[in-house]
């Protein structure tokens, strides 16, 4: 291991342990843009691998709703958007309240298309 390998491990610890001791005082600041049940859902599904467009799906909300937050968060550095790329939180905190959220909503059912036999089967 290099030591630029080892320095980044050794930061990402003291990052964590920073987190972690100061999650209160986190979950405080992100509450004065995370005002509603659905701005809490749409900080915990920012996970880098999901588009605005995906996150209001999950949530049943529209992407301009999303997309206005995501500037939000964007002006006050909590959140990065690089063009044509997914969301990712500046700040790896999620509040175990907010992720309950999450789980006990009703999940949103998006249209699929149906396949010939399932068509086929409803005309009987």
């Amino acid at each position: 291991m290099t030591n630029d390998e080892e320095m980044l491990k050794e930061l990402k610890k003291i990052s964590k342990i920073l987190i972690l001791t100061n999650g209160p005082t986190i979950e405080k600041e992100l509450e004065k843009y995370a005002t509603s049940e659905d701005r809490k859902k749409i900080w915990v599904l920012i996970d880098g691998t999901k588009q605005s467009d995906d996150i209001a799906k999950i949530i049943g909300k529209t992407k301009r709703a999303v997309d206005i937050f995501l500037q939000t968060l964007e002006g006050v550095s909590l959140v990065e958007r690089p063009y044509n790329q997914p969301p990712t939180r500046s700040i790896s905190y999620v509040p175990a309240s907010w992720i309950v959220l999450l789980e006990n909503s009703k999940p949103v059912q998006i249209d699929q298309p149906k396949d010939s036999k399932e068509i086929g089967e409803q005309n009987e």
